[in-house]
C-alpha cells in the first residue's frame, strides 16, 4: 500500500479540456463582434416599446379606422387591424389618439411593409409599418420620443 498510483490534475498543471489557446482567442474575438453587432443595433434603433395594446385612429384613403398598437419605435410600428391592407399602401395614425400622448392634432403617415394574417383567420392582421416622421417646426419626432419615454416609465 505504498502507493495507489492516483494521480490528480489542476487547472495550473496543464491544458485540462485540450484547447489550444488559438481556438480560445477565437471564440473571445467571436463573443466580442456578436456584442459589437448588436450594441450597434440596439442604439441605431432608439427607444422602442414592445407588448402594447393601445388603440389608435388610422385613415386608410377616405376610411376610418381603429387599430391596437403591438410595438412602437421611432420609425416604426406593428399594430393590430381587422383589415388588411395592402403592401406599399400609405395609412395615416392619429398619434394624438394614444392614450396618453403629449399633444393634441398630431398625425403621420406609415408605409405598410408587411402584413401577416393572425390565427388563420382573414379577422386579424399583423401590420408592419414604416413611420414617415416629417421635419417641422414642432416636432413630432420629439414628442413621440417623450411618449415612448413615458411608456418606458
Amino acid at each position: 500500500m505504498d502507493s495507489i498510483g492516483i494521480e490528480a490534475t489542476s487547472a495550473s498543471s496543464g491544458d485540462v479540456h485540450n484547447l489550444s489557446m488559438p481556438t480560445v482567442l477565437g471564440m473571445l474575438m467571436l463573443v466580442l463582434i456578436l456584442g459589437i453587432i448588436s450594441s450597434r443595433q440596439l442604439r441605431g434603433r432608439g427607444i422602442g416599446v414592445q407588448h402594447l395594446f393601445l388603440k389608435i385612429a388610422l385613415k386608410r384613403a377616405t376610411e376610418d379606422l381603429i387599430g391596437f398598437v403591438r410595438s412602437l419605435d421611432i420609425d416604426e410600428m406593428k399594430l393590430v387591424m381587422t383589415e388588411a391592407p395592402s403592401k406599399g399602401e400609405v395609412l395615416t395614425f392619429d398619434l394624438s389618439s394614444l392614450p396618453g400622448f403629449p399633444s393634441e392634432g398630431k398625425t403621420v403617415n406609415g408605409l405598410v411593409e408587411k402584413v401577416k394574417s393572425l390565427g388563420g383567420n382573414n379577422h386579424s392582421f399583423l401590420v408592419t409599418v414604416s413611420l414617415g416622421l416629417p421635419a417641422s417646426t414642432d416636432d413630432i419626432s420629439d414628442h413621440l420620443a417623450a411618449y415612448l419615454r413615458h411608456l418606458h416609465a
